[in-house]
């Protein structure tokens, strides 16, 4: 008799006894073949037959040697064994319907198929496990990184075939089997249990495989068969246990757990496995530090559940709750996700009765009460659960704005994942705003507009029932005293009547200035209905007012959080103002004025990960432009959108500033380039900039010609194809009625020639080449008559500039055009310039000096000195160019030379042809030859001679002839006492400055005068530019006067500061300019009052920490400027100062010990208090780290022991030991030095104070703490940014 208890006993202590020698380890393959199709025979005729004992001996063969067969047997050998079982069942199937058979006749050939899976089973699992080790290694040794490859094994099904199907096969039939009434098959429950237990054991193998957790067939057949185990086998604790262990132990079963429970719950009746399964989780404790799998896996099972089974999560809330206390926060941000979907859950029920309401309320009380977890993650997750509650079918009005205005908080949160995750619960907020009136617009004006009429409606009602209440009175009141036969009760009741008529009235009144507050006593229904209706209009529109603020309110952090260094928050960021846009709130528009300046993020300098992110923001703006201006509608005609797209993009110049224009101009030019906008668009443009029928307004001829130019960067043949419509209305009458017109068009005929700026990632070299026009075309003509336009007009300035700039950029001889020009222009100043002159050059022959009029125009000289400034640099420019050109073809000449010279040296005929070979290669070289000499250098001294000697200083140069007169006029901007003409003339001092290194030098001493003594914010910021320029020409003449680069920074003006900054940093960070002490200067804008100065501090900071320790090696120059001298800051910017600098320096351990040993020898150099202190909290921000910085502190105690007097010092120190101390795992030598170091402190303190006790603290000030607030503080703003 088979015993089946026993014999998995003895397979648990070693092999069972098999009575028979025959073994499938080694055996020829055609006797395995042969013994397992006999033994197939017998179980496929008839299940029963296991039980005979040489069939049933062979096959506990084929169990004991599955790890040592070929897995082709093992795959039929296991498809036998189902095969039988599944006869098996049949019969015992057809036993059990069957009336007068006896069915446990059954149990024992169930109980050897049993066994025979128990062992089979666990072997084929053993060898999958080993085939997978032996065959992981050689394929890692043959190159495959990964160790793995498509043929290798990594599961039992792909080591045997279809070794999990027959499994799957075999659940399928377990069960059927269990389905069936097995307490008949079986005498006894132990006997019973013990067979099902077998299966139930290999289901709970399985499942620890992921390939089988994976697999949804196999995972639902198993998962069914463990249901009908719990609905009709009792095996609720032992799938209790099951469910803990694995949450407990493998992470791929956290939500299939989840999925078994909710199976068990809606189609089993398990709804005491869910009970019990949330009990034992609710009942246990978890700690993030202890035990990091457990919370993990029990979060994700709870959240999987709360999706798949709501309810019954709901019954057991009541202890779960405690988990939003768990120390582990992995818990606390499940519950807070399981409460999200619990809240939808209920909000989806029909029936929404007043516990449900209440439920819902509750749940959002916690919600928003999470808002405030310490742990950033969890923050974040409540963020995520706002979005996909607010995002679904309920849109809970009530609950919103409180919840809008935490995630506002959040927006400046100092995790950059709770600020990107607010963000987009921001976008989710408005997208899925109840306020749908009105097309869903949330535009202020119309808002406002309609919340005026409706209470002016409701006012007026309220006015004609408080008249309609009067009158009812007076007639009471005349009545009752034309009957004097009434009695007294009569008389108070009419009395009463009165009171209540008057308080009806004082609530009219009241309803009408407190709003939604409205009485609807003695209405008609009709009336009645209205008067409801319009105080349900006015809560709408107050709502959707309110929720606006809300958005305007975080409108400017977004803007702030567009320029952060998370690309996730920039990429929510854009989002939400495309959002904001599509529904009209008022300002969005800003938001994508400033996006466009991301189209300047590099995407191919970097090569780490980042690459990817930065990319994305680039794609992301371009997709945001595409989404917002240049998508056509399906609703409208292809000329309906082409007119749309038009109206669109030429919208987005008005009122845009330079930078704005300049950023949209890259972005456009890029999506011309990916040919994103269409030729129609393009034809329409050009329709609008020609359009005569009609007096079209400025701002839209403009904006066209602005669009023009962008598109012409990409493509040229926007300009080439019709040159003669720029120059009929942007250099003919309506480009002199509107000089920002003619100043566009000269940009726009620019592109003929080159691009205006190198595009982003253009290589060096990959400059277009410049095509020149001869100076008889039209064009020329056009922007001369632009140079000489005659009105007083301050755009004339900028449009003079392009015309020069297109002059210069097209002509072949712009220094003749621009001679020509300046001679007119001198005309209208008297007796500048003498009767004879040269109208072919630019040079003018004459040694004559020019005299000043007192009769002189200001306006008529500040346009010759604009026109004459502006020269002298696009000379400059027109040289460098002539000089690279010229290189150029040097270059190009060498290796032909080479070429030729190696043909003719082949040549061994006649002398004469090897002669005329030489003679050949030199004649084209010539000419260059004698202009520039032979080799580079030589080409670059001859221009430079040019540039220092000639433009300034020759004979027949009309830069020379204007030189006096600049500088005249400069000495003397008082007596013309013209605001105008003294930037203009500054500006062009400048430019002639950047000419000539001995001009330069003379007249430097006038440029630093105005500098200091200028009243004006614009002549000051232009000599700040200049002094950039003049170092980038002529770095010697600033060496000495250097100081006089970081004056400005201490302008009353914030524009000169910001300039003054702007030139600094690209000098700085551009190796132009060696930081020699002054780095202080800069420090101290990082607590300039105008945010954009400190915000650009901040940057150059962040790029200087990046160049060659600089921030280290200048930090003590640093703090000496701030903590001394006149200019010294006050503690509390000190202190925050330096906390934004000593961030650059923290994770470098060897400057980290060398910055400790420099500040203790600053402590011998001083006997200011102030100082005192400053050094000691600036050696409270750094690390200590290692044993090594805390020794060095040690070995400086004699420097400041004297200083610890001061308790604010003393404090700085003991600060510094704690935080030694707590800098995690350290090692025995740090813990011992730490312990010499705080004895010696407190022996110090104590002789320094003069007390016994040296281990008490003194107070410390109420200033001390409010520093640390502070500095806290913008600790926060600083991970904002």
């Amino acid at each position: 008799m088979f015993n089946l208890h026993e014999q998995l006993l003895s397979l648990q202590e070693g092999e069972p006894k098999i009575h028979t020698t025959f073994t499938f380890d080694g055996v020829d393959s055609t006797i395995a073949k042969r013994t397992l199709n006999e033994l197939t025979d017998k179980l496929v005729v008839n299940g029963e037959n296991i039980n005979n004992d040489a069939t049933f001996d062979k096959l506990m063969c084929f169990a004991r040697d599955v790890a040592a067969m070929d897995p082709k047997l093992v795959a039929r050998g296991l498809d036998m064994l189902v095969t039988g079982f599944e006869n098996q069942i049949k019969q015992v199937a057809s036993t059990l319907s069957t009336p007068g058979y006896d069915p446990t006749r059954h149990a024992e050939a169930l109980d050897r198929y049993a066994f025979l899976f128990q062992w089979a089973v666990e072997r084929g699992e053993s060898t999958a496990s080993q085939s997978r080790t032996a065959q992981a290694k050689p394929r890692k040794r043959r190159g495959n990184a990964s160790g793995t490859s498509s043929s290798g094994a990594s599961t039992v099904a792909e080591v045997v075939p279809g070794w999990k199907g027959k499994l799957l096969d075999l659940y399928v039939h377990v069960q059927q089997l269990m389905q069936l009434p097995l307490g008949r098959v079986w005498n006894s429950v132990p006997e019973r249990d013990t067979f099902i237990g077998v299966f139930m054991r290999l289901a709970h193998k399985a499942m620890e495989n992921p390939a089988y957790a994976k697999d949804g067939d196999f995972q639902t057949a198993l998962f069914s068969t463990l249901c009908v185990w719990l609905q009709n086998y009792n095996g609720l604790y032992s799938l209790v246990t099951m469910i803990t262990q694995n949450l407990q132990h493998y992470e791929h079963l956290c939500e299939a757990m989840a999925q078994l429970v909710q199976l068990a719950y809606d189609e089993y009746g398990g709804t005491q496995l869910a009970d019990e399964v949330l009990r034992d989780i609710a009942a246990k404790s978890f700690s993030s530090v202890h035990d990091k799998s457990g919370p993990k896996n029990t979060a994700r099972f709870l959240v999987r559940l709360s999706q798949l089974a709501p309810k019954a999560l709901l019954r057991q809330m009541g202890l779960l709750i405690r988990h939003l206390d768990s120390e582990a926060h992995i818990m606390r941000s499940a519950m807070s996700d399981v409460i999200g979907h619990l809240m939808l859950y209920l909000a989806a029920q029909e029936e929404q009765t007043e516990i449900t309401k209440n439920q819902i309320g509750e749940y959002f009380d916690i919600i928003e009460q999470r808002f405030q977890d310490a742990h950033y993650l969890v923050r974040a997750k409540v963020l995520q659960v706002c979005q996909f509650v607010c995002s679904g079918p309920a849109k809970f009005p009530k609950r919103r704005p409180k919840l809008v205005g935490l995630i506002v908080g959040r927006l400046e949160d100092k995790a950059t994942n709770v600020r990107k995750h607010a963000i987009r619960a921001l976008s989710v907020m408005l997208e899925t705003h109840p306020f749908s009136l009105d097309g869903a617009e949330l535009r202020v004006e119309r808002l406002e507009a309609s919340l005026e009429k409706i209470t002016d409606e409701l006012a007026e009602m309220t006015a004609q029932t408080a008249k309609q209440s009067t009158k009812v009175s007076v007639a009471e009141a005349s009545e009752s005293a034309d009957e004097d036969d009434e009695d007294k009760d009569d008389e108070d009741k009419d009395s009463d009547d009165e009171e209540k008529d008057d308080d009806a009235t004082a609530t009219g009144e009241d309803a009408q200035e407190n709003g939604p507050d409205f009485d609807n006593a003695g209405l008609s229904p009709e009336t009645a209905a209205k008067a409801m209706h319009l105080q349900f209009q006015q809560r709408y529109y107050r709502d959707a007012l309110y929720f606006v603020y809300q958005l305007q309110e975080a409108q400017p952090i977004l803007l702030q959080l567009l320029g952060s260094t998370n690309k996730g928050e920039v990429i929510e960021a854009m989002d939400y103002f495309v959002s904001a846009v599509r529904f009209r709130v008022d300002g969005a528009q800003e938001g994508i004025r400033r996006m466009s300046h991301l189209v300047w993020t590099s995407s191919t300098s970097a090569t780490d990960g980042s690459t990817e992110e930065t990319r994305g923001v680039r794609a992301k703006l371009l997709d945001s432009y595409m989404q917002l201006y240049l998508t056509p509608s399906d609703r409208l005609s292809v000329s309906e959108n082409t007119s749309r797209i038009t109206r669109n993009l030429i919208s987005l110049t008005f009122g845009a500033t330079l930078a704005e224009l300049t950023s949209l101009e890259e972005l456009i030019r890029t999506l011309m380039s990916e040919d994103k906008i269409g030729a129609l668009v393009v034809d329409k443009l050009r329709s609008v900039y020609a359009y005569t029928k009609q007096q079209l307004p400025q701002a839209q001829r403009r904006g066209a010609i602005i669009i023009l130019g962008m598109l012409a960067q990409a493509s040229r043949a926007i300009v080439t194809d019709d040159i003669d419509m720029y120059l009929r209305i942007g250099l003919g009458a309506y480009g002199h009625e509107d000089l920002v017109l003619a100043k566009y068009t000269c940009m726009i005929l620019q592109c003929l020639g080159s691009s205006r700026a190198k595009r982003p990632g253009q290589a060096p070299g990959q400059e277009e080449e410049i095509k020149r026009l001869p100076m008889t075309n039209p064009i020329f003509d056009g922007l001369q008559r632009i140079l000489e336009e005659p009105r007083r007009d301050p755009e004339w300035f900028p449009a003079a500039e392009q015309a020069l700039n297109a002059i210069y950029a097209l002509g072949e001889k712009p220094d003749v055009l621009a001679a020509r020009i300046v001679r007119n222009q001198a005309k209208l100043v008297q007796g500048l310039l003498p009767k004879k002159h040269d109208d072919d050059a630019m040079d003018v022959d004459t040694n004559e000096t020019l005299p000043v009029s007192s009769l002189v125009d200001p306006w008529d000289l500040t346009r010759l000195l604009f026109v004459v400034g502006h020269i002298a640099i696009k000379e400059i420019v027109l040289l460098e160019s002539v000089e690279a050109e010229l290189k150029r073809r040097k270059s190009d000449e060498q290796p032909q030379r080479k070429k030729r010279a190696s043909q003719g040296a082949k040549k061994k005929g006649r002398k004469s042809n090897a002669m005329q070979v030489d003679s050949d290669s030199d004649d084209g070289d010539d000419e260059l030859n004698q202009i520039a000499g032979t080799t580079e250098d030589e080409i670059g001294d001859i221009v430079s001679a040019i540039r220092e000697r000639e433009l300034l200083f020759g004979s027949k140069s009309v830069l020379a002839l204007f030189a006096p007169l600049l500088v005249h006029v400069c000495h003397n901007l008082g007596k013309f006492g013209d605001k105008l003409l003294a930037v203009h003339a500054t500006a062009a001092l400048a430019k002639f400055m950047c000419i000539s290194s001995s001009f330069c030098e003379t007249n430097l001493p006038l440029l630093l005068a105005l500098l200091q003594r200028a009243k004006s914010p614009a002549i000051r910021s232009n000599v700040a530019i200049a002094l950039g320029d003049i170092t980038v020409c002529f770095n010697n003449l600033i060496g000495e006067n250097v100081h006089y680069l970081y004056g400005p920074l201490h302008d009353t003006d914030p524009r000169v500061k910001k300039t003054t900054l702007m030139v600094l940093t690209h000098l700085i960070l551009n190796g132009m300019v060696k930081v020699k002490g002054q780095l202080g200067e800069m420090a101290k804008c990082l607590e300039d009052k105008d945010p954009r100065v400190a915000d650009m501090a901040r940057l150059f900071f962040s790029e200087l920490s990046t160049k060659d320790n600089a921030v280290y090696n200048n930090l003590p120059d640093i703090i000496s400027s701030l903590s001394m001298g006149t200019n010294a800051v006050n503690e509390e910017s000190f202190a925050r100062i330096m906390k934004f600098l000593f961030d650059f320096i923290k994770e470098k351990d060897r400057q980290t010990d060398n910055v400790v040993e420099k500040l203790c020898q600053r402590f011998r150099n001083t006997t200011d208090e102030r100082q005192s202190r400053d050094i000691a909290f600036c050696m409270a921000l750094l690390p200590f780290k290692s044993e090594r910085s805390v020794r060095r502190l040690l070995d400086g105690l004699p420097c400041y022991q004297d200083k610890l007097a001061d308790s604010r010092v003393y404090k700085h120190f003991v600060d510094i030991a704690h935080k030694a101390r707590t800098q995690g795992a350290q090692k025995q030598e740090t813990k011992t030095v730490l312990d010499e170091y705080e004895l010696k402190l407190k022996e110090a303190r104590a002789k320094a104070t003069g007390e016994d006790d040296g281990d008490e603290l003194l107070g410390v000030d109420k200033d001390d703490a409010q520093i640390q607030s502070q500095v806290s503080q913008y600790s926060d703003d600083e991970e904002m940014a």
